[in-house]
């Protein structure tokens, strides 16, 4: 590699961007506390949001309400976290080698307590026969839907978002100033499509905290729950080794990259 080369990929490495979160060490508020806090808020947001939105019969409703509300807390919120805001991603951008794992420990807590939160504010927000009607705005199975598949579904869907995720923020030679309407276009188009049929989660965070609030008030909260854990995050797995092995710019290629990471 020449000196010119290294040069240049120590100056990407030293642009913020929305989704790399390894900040230079300014203070631990800064570069964990801080990140952690943003991750929080944004996931109580989001899981407010589309649950709020389950109101709607309308599905392009339902799927832009998550989209735009992704799109606008990456722009709001990514410069501090990344804007995550979702496990699989978190996971999908650790494999990528752009987040610390402790880090990315504290990221998957932080979004999992900020999905109960938005959840119990829709509870204490929506009259309770609109609440049990829509049961509180968590995913089910659609008619006749095979957990399996419905697994192979979360698994695609999920692949999407957080390999786009991958590509517009994270690989310096793709990412771009578009990133959070790529990554809220993901999220929309996902849910169009696969809303009727597994919920499109892609989250499992957006899928624990209606579960377990609406417990109390809707029979078969937790029915076929773990669809929503097993495909989001082999998705987030698939889209990172994706990434790492084949798509990532040669720096961070495992294979035929310039040298290991």
């Amino acid at each position: 590699m020449s000196d010119s080369e290294a040069e240049k990929i120590m100056s990407d490495s030293e642009t913020e961007n929305l989704i790399n979160t390894e900040h230079s060490p300014t203070g631990g508020f800064k570069t964990i506390v801080q990140p952690i806090l943003a991750e929080f808020v944004g996931a109580c947001v989001f899981v407010f949001i589309g649950c709020m939105a389950s109101q709607n019969n309308l599905l392009t409703a339902v799927a832009l309400a998550h989209g735009l509300t992704i799109a606008l807390l990456i722009i709001g919120l990514g410069g501090i976290s990344g804007g995550h805001f979702n496990p699989a991603v978190t996971l999908g951008v650790t494999l990528a080698g752009a987040i610390k794992p402790v880090l990315a420990l504290g990221y998957f807590i932080a979004q999992v307590l900020g999905g109960l939160l938005g959840a119990a504010f829709v509870r204490a927000v929506l009259p309770y026969d609109i609440y049990v009607t829509t049961k509180g705005g968590r995913h089910s199975l659609g008619k006749g839907v095979d957990p399996g598949w419905a697994i192979f579904g979360e698994v695609i869907l999920t692949t999407v978002l957080v390999f786009t995720v991958l590509m517009s923020s994270v690989n310096r030679l793709t990412k771009s100033k578009l990133a959070p309407l790529a990554i809220g276009f993901a999220v929309a188009v996902d849910i169009m499509s696969g809303g009727p049929t597994t919920g499109a989660s892609m989250n499992p965070a957006r899928a624990f905290g209606p579960a377990v609030v609406s417990f109390a008030a809707v029979s078969g909260s937790f029915d076929n729950h773990y669809v929503w854990w097993v495909g989001p995050l082999l998705g987030g797995v698939i889209a990172g080794l994706l990434y790492r092995c084949l798509f990532a710019s040669s720096d961070k290629r495992w294979i035929t990259g310039d040298r290991p990471v």
